[in-house]
């Protein structure tokens, strides 16, 4: 296997208002016979990204290129001020969305004479990979979402309240400040994923912190026009928006554990069952476990896009 890490400097990100580096770090991953005409895979990872090459990720790629998949596989830095990524263009953290699609995918199929374009990954990276090829078919030809954010009311409740009770002692300001001043704790990362999503979700450039929170900072009661703005991002309730583009994918990965801690069975069978209704192809799995340490799936869902972007090409 061939590995090597580019850099790229990134107009898209280039002055982004959380100051995040424009200068990013991809690990592009080959087999030893690499040759023109793969599949470009991309994996969507925006927590606790590392220039490593031997690592569980690693160790997954290589296996598969042992059994036979030939691809180039990208795992790019995606990292951001709030520790998380919903791979969107938004001006209270950066245009991710822009970066993959206008800069990273060109780049790379120029480079390597690649074919076919798939986004994988898990929780908010199955949500972007969802997503981006939804609104990109032209550009991207399949995904694997791993129990992707879908179903925002019973993903976010538990954190939503934890954020609110978090805000009421600390104030809105200070706690962006204290929370993106170290390595968040696993309670800590409930409450940045609040405020991360709000920055994707509900932008507000008026605002000094970027973004409106979806809750009344006093009481915690939902603020309907706001959480109108996130809904419009949930898959469960957009899916049928982006039948058409749906449509024209070549490979739809889905699964999801039956165990998830973020009760992401809800919104994937939601997923499963819209997608069913509109007669787009797609495959779909429960497993039995939950929602973290489930890179393995990997292990069958690139195996999928590999057959089906091949049967195709």
């Amino acid at each position: 296997m061939k590995t090597e890490i580019v850099e790229i400097e990134s107009e898209c990100l280039k002055d982004n208002f959380l100051k995040d580096d424009w200068k990013r770090q991809i690990l592009v991953y080959r087999p030893d016979d690499a040759e023109g005409g793969l599949p470009l895979f991309i994996e969507l990872a925006g927590t606790n990204w590392r220039p490593r090459t031997h690592n569980k990720f690693s160790l997954i790629i290589e296996k598969l290129f042992s059994s036979g998949l030939k691809a180039v596989v990208l795992n790019p830095n995606f990292s951001t001020r709030y520790n998380m990524n919903q791979y969107l263009n938004s001006p209270a953290v950066g245009s991710y969305e822009d970066f993959i699609v206008k800069e990273l995918i060109p780049y790379f199929k120029d480079k390597y004479g690649t074919d076919h374009t798939a986004l994988f990954g898990k929780s908010s990276g199955g949500f972007g990979s969802y997503t981006l090829a939804a609104r990109h078919p032209d550009i991207i030809d399949g995904f694997a979402d791993h129990f992707g954010d879908s179903c925002f009311f019973y993903l976010y409740a538990d954190d939503m309240a934890a954020a609110f009770r978090y805000i009421q002692r600390h104030g809105k300001s200070e706690s962006v400040k204290m929370l993106t001043s170290h390595m968040p704790s696993d309670d800590e990362m409930k409450v940045l994923n609040v405020i991360g999503s709000s920055a994707f979700y509900s932008p507000d450039m008026n605002d000094v912190n970027g973004f409106d929170l979806p809750f009344d900072e006093d009481t915690g009661e939902l603020i309907e026009d706001v959480w109108q703005r996130w809904v419009q991002f949930d898959p469960a309730k957009n899916v049928l928006k982006y039948s058409g583009a749906l449509k024209k994918m070549k490979a739809i990965y889905l699964d999801v554990g039956t165990n998830d801690e973020y009760k992401l069975y809800i919104g994937t069978r939601a997923l499963h069952k819209k997608l069913g209704l509109a007669n787009i192809d797609h495959y779909y799995e429960e497993f039995n476990g939950g929602h973290f340490g489930n890179s393995e799936r990997y292990l069958y869902s690139l195996p999928f896009l590999y057959r089906k972007l091949n049967d195709t090409a």
